[in-house]
């Protein structure tokens, strides 16, 4: 299967994986968390894609909100001047009362007053009055971390306990905030008689088991604080309780107790028909199988307010900030729960209450309930009372949690901040901070201006909280650690009054996957298809493009998507194809390498494996040069040789004469005995293979001169060579068959320069190079043309040139070159007496044997004796190869 085949299976194999993994995923976190299975990996997953987005909040410009809210921050600057904090409930009670009356539409306390002020007693009350002047514009504030995670059946007996703890003060009927949901028959049946009993035993099993580890007789032996901590194991053991219900670890179900508690049991559902006449074990069974697990956050034990506090006030809110697995806030749950019991169990937020109070408006949160009774959060609205008949003004996107995403609008004091302290004085204006838009950077700049004070108090909505360091509500989020805690409640409020929501997509589960799929296999093709540098480019292109797509969903149309496992898809295939086309690639260097690194020098090798360009196995039509080189009478001299001598004969003969083939960018095609064929231009392509070869030529018999004294200094017998060159059309590749290939060159060219090396013996030359060679090098070396001649097997004739030297010739070379050239044109003119003559001249003024002006002699002397026919072109027919 080819590279390309490979490559496409492995993206769309990792594509796979990541849509498979993505239907998992997503459906994960479309779960409500109460309603999720425990995974480590996928929580981990999650962390991650939650970093990834936060990004995105980086990104995004600021923001300025118009909603009419502020912060009355008990920051460092009021502790310092007003003194530590808790303050007196007086001090507490003279503030709401200057806000009331200056005509804040309500007063949210992100503070909890769960211990009366001993010190001064009145202070409660005073407190206690404005709350009680004020009902439907004082909203105190409750928490509790004690989220609880039980089975679906056990919401009936936390309701109750909730309710036994204090739940009746938090939560009272409240017009402003209604549950549409579907209960189930067993919701309906009067379940207080039953708990009541169940708990008071509990109770006295705890005050029992404290009195008696103190020593004590009485309750009314205890000191505050210990009758403060019997209250708390008291609540606690309820809530433990609930936890056992009706499971095997209930101790209301052991043998000495079960026969009294059936009675009970079966008290309660008296007045069902279904349910009177069964069994406890039925009826027990039929308890447990009718819930599922609800999908808002349940929390056990809430620490109300002092009761003097509690009692006149109409609404109390939670301001419980909700954490995600990374332990920053990014979501905002509007309500939560203490069982299901509508009515009395649902508790809604800070920020929601405090929007509800601003209208008049009410909120309705729409239960849905499947056949098997998986419940699911359907729609929350908002509906305006004061219209009539009412008005829905939004639904809200909150997520099966009940949870929206927080859209900050910047870092802290990114909505108006005012320190407690302003309120204490009788200034008409108080200093309010803030940011502000610069219109030249175009980010919020924090600045603090004078406003007059009952016009921006009028009909704002405001939060109490602490900003102090020292008082450590501080939060992580996207955006900075160290969050003023009550700013998330400040920021959800402005959130509701702007109705600029970030949302996520409600279709994300089924449809990303098949993005992950679809996009990573056409990704995949792309990268298999591409070159490393083209898939690199175009890798970097998408994930810019996809970066730049996703921030304009984020920034533009608040759309907020999951979008890591799109990004780690993308990396993933990607990285898989590279790597894979890299191994792939190594190989075939490694195979390369071997099989080149016999034919030519390392240096070419390397460049070779830059570019695959440079090689095209199988053969491809190219203009190069061929070169061959022979030792004259090496079968005498193999004869006279035993065959370990000869051997070594050969290995110094080869070695040199080969080094200076690689060195000169020659390929060594093959070793035929003592004779050498090299090519020049392939594998890697070279414009300059006319003259490396005839360098090579050069350098060969500058070398042979040398191992010509060697071999005579070690008595070898001695040795001449004949070279012969052509430049031309050949074809060069991997040849051969299936089993056994060689990288050589073959076609007429590649024969025409084996002619040129058998030439040589019939000149007396060693280097004999083709026209189309000298035609190439002619500006660069020096050559004569010695012939023209038709070899055996062609029809047209051939100009062949004795290589003389690189570069122009000198002194008597030059000489004897012009000399020679002029009896040779004579010869072609058929003047063959005075051709005959010059040739003579020439030879003698050579100073030394010259034989191809010996051979012209004979000619001309032939031709004397015995003239050519008149159509005689000067052409010689060589008899042999």
């Amino acid at each position: 299967m080819k590279t390309e085949k490979i490559s496409i299976l492995i993206g769309i194999t990792v594509s796979a994986l990541f849509m498979w993994f993505g239907f998992h995923y997503f459906k994960y976190v479309d779960t409500p968390a109460i309603q999720r299975p425990y995974s480590p990996f996928l929580e981990g997953i999650e962390v991650l894609d939650l970093r990834f987005n936060d990004i995105k909040y980086k990104l995004r410009p600021p923001s300025q909100s118009q909603a009419p809210v502020a912060l009355i921050a008990i920051d460092d600057a009021s502790v310092r001047e007003i003194g530590r904090f808790p303050w007196s409930r007086e001090m507490v009670a003279e503030m709401t009362d200057n806000l009331l009356k200056l005509g804040a539409k309500s007063v949210s306390f992100d503070v909890i007053f769960a211990e009366p002020e001993t010190s001064n007693p009145q202070a409660d009350t005073a407190f206690a009055k404005v709350i009680a002047d004020n009902p439907d514009r004082i909203v105190l504030g409750t928490f509790s971390e004690n989220l609880i995670d039980f089975q679906p059946h056990q919401d009936l007996c936390v309701a109750e306990a909730f309710l036994a703890t204090g739940g009746d003060q938090l939560v009272k009927i409240n017009p402003s905030f209604a549950i549409d949901e579907e209960t189930h028959a067993i919701d309906d049946l009067n379940w207080a008689p039953l708990f009541t009993t169940l708990f008071q035993t509990i109770q006295e099993r705890e005050q029992n088991d404290l009195l008696k580890s103190l020593g004590k007789k009485s309750p009314e032996e205890l000191s505050t604080f210990q009758k403060n901590n019997l209250k708390a194991r008291q609540s606690l053991a309820l809530f433990e309780y609930c936890k056992t219900w009706l499971t095997k670890h209930d101790i209301f179900l052991s043998p000495e107790n079960i026969a009294q508690v059936e009675t009970l049991y079966h008290d309660v559902v008296a007045e069902a028909p279904d349910l009177k006449n069964l069994k406890f074990e039925d009826l027990r069974s039929r308890i447990r199988k009718a819930y599922k697990t609800h999908p808002i956050p349940q929390y056990g034990e809430w620490t109300p307010n002092t009761l003097e506090l509690q009692t006149p006030a109409n609404y109390t809110s939670s301001f419980i900030a909700q954490l995600d697995a990374d332990g920053y806030v990014r979501r905002y749950p509007l309500f939560f729960r203490s069982g299901h019991k509508l009515g009395t169990s649902f508790i809604p937020s800070m920020a929601l209450q405090s929007f509800l109070l601003s209208g008049p408006y009410r909120a309705e949160l729409k239960m849905a309930t499947a056949k098997d009774g998986e419940k699911s959060l359907e729609q929350f609205n908002i509906y305006d009372t004061s219209k009539e008949p009412e008005i829905k003004i939004a639904s809200y996107p909150v997520d099966g949690s009940g949870q929206l995403l927080i859209n900050y609008y910047g870092r802290q004091m990114s909505l108006p901040y005012v320190s407690a302290k302003e309120l204490f004085n009788d200034e008409t204006t108080v200093k309010v901070t803030t940011s502000v838009m610069n219109q030249e950077s175009k980010q919020l700049v924090i600045e603090t201006k004078e406003y007059d004070k009952k016009e921006f108090f009028k009909d704002r909505s405001l939060i109490v909280g602490a900003t102090a360091v020292g008082l450590y509500d501080l939060r992580n989020t996207p955006l900075e650690a160290n969050y003023p805690g009550p700013e998330l409640h400040l920021t959800m409020l402005a959130n509701l009054f702007d109705k600029h929501f970030l949302k996520q997509w409600n279709q994300e589960a089924q449809w990303l996957p098949v993005v992950l799929f679809v996009g990573g296999t056409a990704l995949a093709v792309a990268w298999a298809l591409l070159g490393s540098l083209s898939s690199l480019l175009g890798f970097v292109i998408f994930i810019l493009a996809l970066g730049a797509l996703d921030l304009w969903l984020f920034i533009k149309n608040n759309l907020l998507v999951h979008s890591f496992l799109i990004y780690a898809c993308a990396f993933a295939g990607f990285g898989a194809i590279q790597v894979f086309k890299y191994f792939t690639e190594e190989k075939k260097k490694k195979e390369l390498k071997s099989t080149f690194s016999k034919y030519v020098s390392p240096a070419v090798v390397d460049e070779l494996l830059k570019d695959a360009a440079n090689l095209k196995l199988g053969g491809r039509r190219e203009r190069m040069t061929a070169f061959f080189s022979d030792v004259r009478g090496f079968t005498t001299i193999s004869e006279k040789l035993p065959p370990e001598e000869l051997s070594r004969v050969l290995n110094l003969y080869l070695t040199p004469m080969t080094d200076i083939v690689f060195k000169n960018s020659g390929t060594l095609d093959k070793y035929m005995g003592d004779a050498i064929m090299a090519f020049f231009g392939a594998p890697v392509k070279d414009p300059h293979h006319a003259a490396h070869a005839c360098r090579c030529a050069l350098e060969s018999l500058v070398k042979l001169k040398e191992l010509q004294k060697e071999f005579s200094d070690k008595g070898l017998p001695h040795i001449d060579i004949g070279i012969g060159i052509n430049t031309g059309e050949m074809s060069v590749g991997n040849m051969g068959s299936n089993i056994v290939q060689n990288y050589t060159v073959m076609g007429d060219s590649v024969n025409l320069a084996s002619r040129l090396e058998g030439i040589n013996k019939e000149y007396g030359t060693r280097i004999v190079i083709s026209e189309f060679t000298y035609n190439d090098v002619k500006e660069a070396f020096t050559a004569r043309e010695i012939d023209r001649v038709r070899v055996k097997g062609k029809l047209e004739p051939v100009r062949i040139f004795e290589l003389v030297c690189e570069g122009a010739a000198k002194d008597k070379t030059a000489e004897l070159m012009a000399s020679f050239q002029m009896g040779y044109d004579l010869y072609h003119q058929k003047r063959f007496a005075e051709a005959k003559e010059v040739f003579e001249k020439a030879q003698t003024n050579w100073g030394a044997e010259e034989p191809v002006s010996q051979l012209y002699i004979e000619r001309c002397q032939e031709y004397l004796d015995s003239p050519p026919p008149p159509d005689w072109d000067g052409v010689y027919v060589m008899k042999t190869k």
